[in-house]
């Protein structure tokens, strides 16, 4: 839109000097300028109309090209992450299925916990706060299976704690304002 605005400004049929205000509002589109201009003098009316109509249709093309590549750019986006356009405080499943397969060759903590364990949901403040698998969920999920990979002797009680510390950090309570 704001290709096709300045288009609009930069390609205007300027005014000269002599011309008549009726001229002038018709040649910045004002077509009820160029309808009485038409009753008056219908050949520079015709001239100017035929002007502002290749004007309106440059102004589409650029239009269309515009959001022809906001589309792209949106497109390449949500091509470099999983997170869904539209989502309101999602559900947010702490036992992420990475940490799930991670809690699977953990030596003391296999088979306490499965891939999206509804004893380990929290809801999400508002959609910025989580929308998919976005980057520091990813972030979290590496410092957990890394606090498994060093903790193979871990029990469900530190593990849950370890969990617990992570989701009372301040930024994690902006996200999830109830915790979990």
């Amino acid at each position: 839109m704001f290709a096709s605005l300045l288009l609009l400004l930069l390609t205007q049929i300027p005014c000269t000097p002599g011309e008549t205000t009726t001229v002038c509002h018709c040649k910045a589109g004002m077509f009820s300028a160029c309808e009485t201009l038409m009753q008056t003098h219908p050949k520079k009316a015709a001239e100017i109309l035929a002007q502002l109509e290749k004007i309106a249709a440059l102004a589409k093309v650029v239009e269309e090209a515009g959001q022809k590549a906001e589309a792209a750019i949106e497109a390449e986006a949500a091509s470099d992450c999983s997170e869904p356009k539209e989502c309101k405080g999602q559900l947010h499943h702490i036992i992420s299925k990475p940490i799930a397969k991670a809690l699977e060759e953990h030596g003391t903590l296999r088979g306490h916990y499965k891939p999206r364990d509804p004893r380990f949901v929290s809801r999400a403040d508002d959609e910025k706060a989580h929308c998919g698998y976005q980057e520091w969920h990813r972030k979290v999920d590496a410092e957990v299976i890394k606090w498994l990979e060093g903790n193979e002797m871990a029990t469900p009680k530190q593990f849950e704690s370890f969990l617990r510390e992570i989701y009372n950090r301040p930024l994690m309570r902006a996200r999830f304002p109830n915790g979990f």
